[in-house]
């Protein structure tokens, strides 16, 4: 029997997945529109000119070959307006995941491994964000700081990072009294080495699954951000069409709503089942099983 490494039985199940599979490629896909915005997509007129084109010509066009979700009240195009509201959902998605998770481990890390007093600060801060609504945070920094792309991604980082700094705090909690730690220890390996290169992998797999899962609670709030006004300026992005859209609706034109919730829900459904899958792939109980 062929020994195989843990990434490659990871992959293996992965790849057996078949709503996992289908979720990477619609992903991959959102991930190409958001890299490539000034393509012209199968000739359906998405240039950069025609998200910001306002024309006043053809304002509230119905659903056509040419205009796949009609045009705005100003004639502009709903379907180039939504891929580029897939760039500004990426964008704050890594911006702050990148942010987030070396806040997570850091922190989770040191007062698990430490104990102490250590540990008292760190789960007092982790107390006092949760105690405090996540938007409430959020709304505050974005007030005071700005409307921009870094202000935005920084208030989701500060809000998002305390859920995956417990799940490592637990872990090293545990795995400081384990006999590879306690023989590292024995050899005089440093305590960065047992964090960094023993210890933290055996929870990897739950930084790879917080980062794309974080992307949900991203979506979710920057559309509730431009709801009301506070989302990034000047740039389209589904939070903005679907506040468009509170007016037009009432006047029976759908455009922007069915334009930026189409691209949202396939996102967001994609991340979901994309994120199971991923999970279930990547479990170390799972690792004999296959």
């Amino acid at each position: 029997m062929v020994h195989r490494k843990p990434w490659q039985l990871a992959v293996s199940r992965l790849s057996s997945n078949k709503g996992a599979m289908v979720s990477f490629f619609i992903i991959v896909g959102y991930i190409l529109m958001a890299l490539l915005p000034f393509v012209d997509f199968v000739g359906l007129k998405t240039s950069a000119t025609l998200f910001n084109d306002e024309t006043l010509k053809n304002t509230f066009a119905p659903f056509t070959l040419e205009h796949p979700f009609g045009t705005d009240h100003v004639g502009r195009d709903v379907f180039a307006r939504a891929v580029m509201g897939t760039q500004v959902s990426l964008f704050l998605g890594f911006a702050s995941g990148l942010m987030l998770i070396p806040i997570a481990i850091v922190i989770g890390a040191i007062s698990g491994y430490y104990g102490g007093w250590i540990d008292e600060v760190a789960g007092y801060l982790m107390s006092v964000i949760v105690a405090i609504p996540g938007m409430l945070i959020i709304l505050t920094l974005v007030q005071f700081g700005g409307r921009s792309f870094v202000m935005i991604a920084i208030a989701f980082a500060i809000t998002g990072w305390v859920g995956l700094a417990r799940v490592v705090r637990a872990t090293f909690l545990q795995a400081r009294e384990y006999e590879y730690v306690l023989a590292a220890r024995a050899l005089g390996a440093s305590d960065f080495r047992i964090i960094f290169f023993h210890i933290l992998p055996n929870v990897f797999h739950f930084v790879i699954i917080t980062f794309v899962l974080n992307f949900v609670e991203v979506i979710k709030s920057e559309v509730f951000l431009a709801f009301i006004g506070l989302s990034v300026a000047n740039i389209p992005s589904w939070g903005t069409m679907i506040d468009l859209s509170k007016q037009e609706v009432i006047a029976g034109n759908w455009q922007n709503l069915a334009g930026a919730t189409v691209f949202m829900w396939v996102f967001l459904a994609a991340l979901n089942i994309f994120g199971d899958g991923l999970r279930d792939a990547l479990d170390p109980k799972l690792r004999n099983k296959s």
